[in-house]
């Protein structure tokens, strides 16, 4: 007697298979995605789409190429750059080999931290604005980046109006090394942020770039003090203020402008 009585083996084997009733399925669960737990679920966009554009890709391209060539063409300058947290000493000896105004080191950083500051900034309006279509164009990236440019430009020209006030040239070249060694060490770490929030656009590495800026910018303020200090020998009172108003000056001109232009559409 066959070990399984009811099978015919005989039969061919394509006999024994029945198709599954999608349609009988589908009666049994109705809109199983948009139903559920006794009300409707309505469906939702992502907040962050694909943010990523091709050129982009291009940008973050070109910085690292700068990086590198700065990195092999200009080990020691790029070495003494770097270490101009480390105290007036580095700063000094900088200053009496050579001067970071001008150069093709410093202008190429100060370019790159131009270029990734602005993808951030723009990147960032695009995910706390959910709005992809107004400021994730080429346009719009342009314009961060002449508002950044203009930001150090205004920064730049109050160095030497005041330092020609005052006397103290000195002192423009101190600060001018402490801002581009306080940008590359930026760069570095916004390049990293910005390439992860290009793949994972969320707004908390937004949130995490603005601490980043922010930490950058009192670290600036505190190295831009002891150098003056230690070059003027004016009253630490003074020089704080004097920073503090270099920095809020134009920032706050920024900031005023870029909030006339979300909320009225222009800056005027």
């Amino acid at each position: 007697m066959p070990e399984h009585p009811f099978i015919d083996y005989g039969a061919p084997f394509t006999a024994n298979i029945q198709p599954i009733d999608t349609v009988a399925t589908e009666s049994v669960v109705p809109s199983f995605l948009t139903q559920g737990f006794g009300h409707a679920v309505t469906p939702l966009p992502r907040v962050t789409y694909d943010i990523l554009q091709s050129w982009d890709l291009v940008l973050i391209a070109v910085v690292l190429l700068l990086i590198v060539l700065n990195k092999q063409l200009y080990p020691r300058q790029f070495r003494q750059v770097l270490s101009v947290p480390g105290g007036v000493a580095h700063t000094n000896q900088l200053l009496r080999e050579w001067n970071p105004v001008g150069s093709f080191l410093g202008t190429s950083c100060l370019l790159s931290y131009i270029i990734i500051i602005s993808l951030f900034v723009q990147k960032s309006c695009v995910i706390l604005s959910r709005d992809v279509m107004q400021y994730n164009s080429l346009n719009v990236l342009c314009m961060v980046a002449a508002c950044v440019l203009g930001w150090l430009l205004l920064r730049f020209a109050v160095f030497y109006i005041m330092n020609w006030l005052f006397g103290t040239k000195d002192t423009v070249d101190r600060q001018m090394t402490v801002q581009l060694s306080v940008s590359t060490y930026s760069l570095f770490v916004m390049l990293l942020l910005v390439v992860l929030l290009l793949y994972n656009p969320i707004s908390l590495f937004v949130w995490i770039g603005f601490g980043i800026i922010s930490f950058a910018a009192a670290m600036r303020l505190a190295f831009g003090i002891i150098e003056t200090r230690i070059s003027t020998k004016i009253s630490w009172f003074y020089i704080f203020s004097y920073l503090c108003a270099l920095e809020i000056a134009p920032v706050a001109t920024l900031l005023t402008a870029g909030l006339r232009y979300f909320s009225h559409g222009t800056v005027f």
